[in-house]
């Protein structure tokens, strides 16, 4: 009886150490989706006044009639702030500016205006300048190389456009003077993300 008793035991103590070190595998997953845009906002600064223009395409930047001062150079009271901030979960992505020609169909103020390209930090929303190409004129931002994603990491891109005003202005860029044709002068600037 002894014996039998301590077989029973032994028998159940075994099956119980049998359930306890069996393994179960359970799956878990999730799957995270692609995220990879661009939220381009544009805002018309005159003085200290930022305003937002929501119509891209139509209103944009609208530098409106220059005012001709007494030096005869034409100057405008506006420029213009375009925030490129990217949301993506892609490892690299880079920020494509090209632009057409601000003509009036004959003659350009390509080298008249001024392209500022600068990193905004995220939490502190100071400004740095980017080590490529930071501040230079449109004729050259026409064809600027891509801002990569590394340059911009912790931050957003912002750009500066403004018309010359004869002192702080890029390397190249020249005041507008009398001897500008008149006219309209349009262009269009293109941000493309890629990939």
């Amino acid at each position: 009886m002894g014996k039998r008793l301590l077989v029973l035991t032994a028998v159940f103590l075994l099956g119980i150490v049998t359930l306890c070190s069996a393994a179960t595998n359970i799956r878990i997953a999730a799957s995270v989706g692609e995220i990879h845009q661009m939220n381009v906002v544009l805002n018309k600064v005159v003085g200290s006044t930022w305003t937002p223009i929501a119509n891209l395409a139509g209103e944009g930047m609208d530098f409106g009639s220059l005012t001709k001062g007494t030096d005869n150079v034409f100057r405008s009271t506006a420029y213009f702030v375009v925030d490129a901030p990217v949301t993506s979960n892609r490892s690299t992505w880079t920020i494509t500016h090209s632009a057409s020609d601000f003509t009036n169909g004959t003659s350009n103020l390509n080298t008249n205006t001024n392209v500022k390209f600068v990193k905004v930090d995220n939490s502190t929303n100071a400004e740095s300048q980017l080590a490529s190409n930071g501040f230079i004129s449109y004729q050259l931002a026409k064809t600027r190389a891509p801002v990569q994603s590394t340059e911009l990491t912790g931050g957003r891109l912002r750009l500066y456009y403004s018309l010359a005003g004869g002192s702080g202005d890029a390397s190249g860029v020249s005041v507008i003077t009398t001897s500008t044709p008149t006219g309209t002068y349009t262009g269009t600037v293109t941000l493309t993300l890629s990939p």
